[in-house]
């Protein structure tokens, strides 16, 4: 297995440019429960790209380094997606709801909305990423077994 990380996080930076995208568009009402789902193919997009540019120049790759490099690429993917989902649901969520319970003079119901919603953006982080792993080393699986078929 010759997995090159260079290819990985190129992949990775490449898929985490498309989930920055993702991310911001999904914050627009309406255009959010269209644009959710695109933020799994991100991911699995991810891991075909490191299949594709390890790929280039004629090399094969076996199996098992498509699905490690999916799953580098994606899991780089998953985590620009998840982090910057988190930053803007933190801002547009949780600040919002916490500087109207300070308006009403509620301090404390105030730093437990603001704590609670951290904790779930860090969570919500780490699922990102590891799904985004997942995700990402089924795409690179797919694609390296449909191109081995092909040699």
């Amino acid at each position: 297995m010759n997995f090159n990380s260079s290819i990985a996080i190129r992949a990775g930076l490449i898929g985490a440019a498309a989930g920055f995208v993702v991310a911001i568009l999904g914050r627009i009402p309406f255009l959010g429960c269209l644009i959710a789902p695109l933020g799994w193919l991100v991911a699995v997009g991810a891991g075909v790209l490191y299949v594709h540019f390890a790929t280039t120049g004629g090399a094969a790759v076996q199996i098992a380094e498509g699905a490690v490099g999916g799953a580098v690429s994606g899991g780089i993917a998953g985590l620009v997606q998840a982090f910057i989902s988190g930053v803007l649901a933190l801002l547009f969520g949780a600040v919002r709801a916490a500087s109207n319970i300070l308006g009403q003079g509620e301090v404390g119901g105030a730093a437990i909305g603001a704590g609670v919603g951290l904790v779930a953006v860090i969570f919500a982080i780490i699922g990102g990423t590891v799904f985004g792993a997942i995700l990402g080393a089924v795409g690179g699986l797919v694609y390296a077994a449909l191109k081995s078929q092909k040699a």
